[in-house]
């Protein structure tokens, strides 16, 4: 039986750092998969109203949550004092399939379509809300539910507290978290948050923690100052919700409808196991050895460069500081229309291309006149062959035009592209 005595505790600054950066790897780890099994689901043709709708729209909330996390540990890491992580790298960029970063036992991750198989056996024990209770601890690895391992990195918040310098994040590091928008209108009602003393950055774990990664089993692991303070009252930690752990079991079940399209009597036609509501997508898409038409494969491969835009864009937020006025001189020393374009940027280029993108690929067979296997997003590394991804977005977009005429238009991804801010890699 494990004892509080046995676990291997944070005890310095940058073991915390290295178990954020874990953190960050794993939140972005789950994002594809659940992409993925929302871009499964049928429906055109269906009523907004629709089932396949709810579980949709629930599969998006969900994964947007997931970014909210994201962000979350990455303020905590600006915070802290850690401002060189990336999520445009090879080395950070997950593979599928692949097993779940430093976990025990072992969960296979994997590109899967939408189904009962998929959401008990992965996205359910991803979100288990509790570790079992004779788990053994390691440093950083293994841990047995994410829970359980965000609260070990609050007990290190907590430990460390006094050796972090929140004066200089309240002074400067604010001015590169991300905090002013968010974008969830399918999930829960938190947003990013500013981190710059001990008690936010035990909110945004709470956050974390609340909306689905689940709670250990013994509350008293954290003290009670960590969560009391005057500034902070426990009413101001999130807001309660179901967690992603109840909303894919709901999912599973068909509960309220969702993950089913009902007959004009209301009552179940489908579940998330029918072919009539799910693409007949293939599992984990690996443009090295996945056997397709050409032009299959260059959709497949713009997805992936969609996707890295994504992630660097993210990386452009968080390099580039908040507008900051220097009263002495009465002048600002950084704009901001920089920044806001690339947080607006962000949030068009999950709408108006990963989305359309993927949708067009699961809808489209890997090999014309054979419909049994449809295509997919890899969500794979892609590797820029410039400092400016839009250019090259712009381009593999106008050569795919012939093929796939719905990525042009008025509103299509090429005129999205175009709305795009530039950014530049570093």
């Amino acid at each position: 039986m494990t004892t509080k005595e046995s676990v291997q505790e944070i005890t310095d600054l940058q073991d915390l750092i290295d178990h954020l950066k874990a953190a960050a790897q794993v939140e972005l780890s789950t994002v594809p998969l659940y992409l993925y099994a929302t871009y499964s689901i049928k429906t055109r043709g269906y009523s907004q109203w629709a089932a396949g709708a709810s579980a949709q729209r629930t599969m998006i909330g969900v994964a947007i949550e997931e970014m909210l996390h994201l962000s979350l540990v990455r303020n905590l890491l600006i915070a802290v004092g850690d401002t060189s992580f990336r999520l445009y790298d090879p080395k950070v960029i997950p593979t599928y399939p692949g097993d779940m970063l430093m976990r025990e036992p072992k969960l296979p991750m994997r590109l899967r379509k939408l189904s009962t198989d998929q959401v008990r056996n992965t996205f359910m024990q991803i979100e288990l809300p509790a570790a079992p209770p004779e788990a053994a601890l390691g440093e950083i690895e293994p841990y047995h539910s994410l829970g359980e391992f965000y609260a070990r990195i609050e007990r290190g918040i907590h430990h460390l507290s006094s050796t972090i310098d929140w004066a200089k994040a309240k002074k400067d590091l604010w001015k590169f978290q991300y905090h002013r928008a968010y974008w969830n209108q399918n999930g829960g009602s938190d947003q990013p948050r500013l981190i710059v003393d001990e008690a936010s950055a035990l909110q945004a774990m709470q956050i974390i923690v609340d909306q689905g990664e689940g709670a250990p089993e013994d509350k008293g692991l954290l003290p009670d100052p960590i969560v009391r303070t005057d500034d902070h009252p426990p009413q101001d930690i999130g807001k309660w919700q179901a967690s992603h752990y109840t909303k894919f079991s709901d999912i599973a079940k068909g509960l309220g409808g969702i993950g089913v399209v009902c007959d004009d009597n209301g009552k179940q036609k489908y579940t998330i196991d029918d072919a009539e509501v799910i693409w007949p997508v293939l599992d984990d898409p690996d443009l090295k050895t996945v056997k397709a038409d050409q032009t299959v494969k260059d959709l497949m491969e713009f997805s992936n460069a969609v996707y890295c835009y994504v992630l660097a864009l993210l990386d452009a937020i968080y390099r580039t500081p908040m507008q900051v006025h220097d009263p002495a001189q009465d002048k600002d020393l950084f704009t901001q229309s920089d920044r806001y374009a690339y947080e607006r940027g962000f949030i068009a280029v999950m709408q108006g291309l990963l989305y359309p993108v993927c949708e067009l690929l699961v809808r489209t067979p890997l090999v014309k006149g054979q419909p049994s296997v449809n295509a997919g997003p890899p969500f794979q590394y892609y590797a820029f062959k410039t400092k400016q991804p839009k250019a090259e977005l712009a381009a593999l977009c106008e050569r795919l035009l012939p093929s796939y005429a719905a990525l042009g238009g008025d509103d299509g991804v090429q005129r999205q592209i175009s709305l795009l801010p530039d950014i530049r890699l570093p």
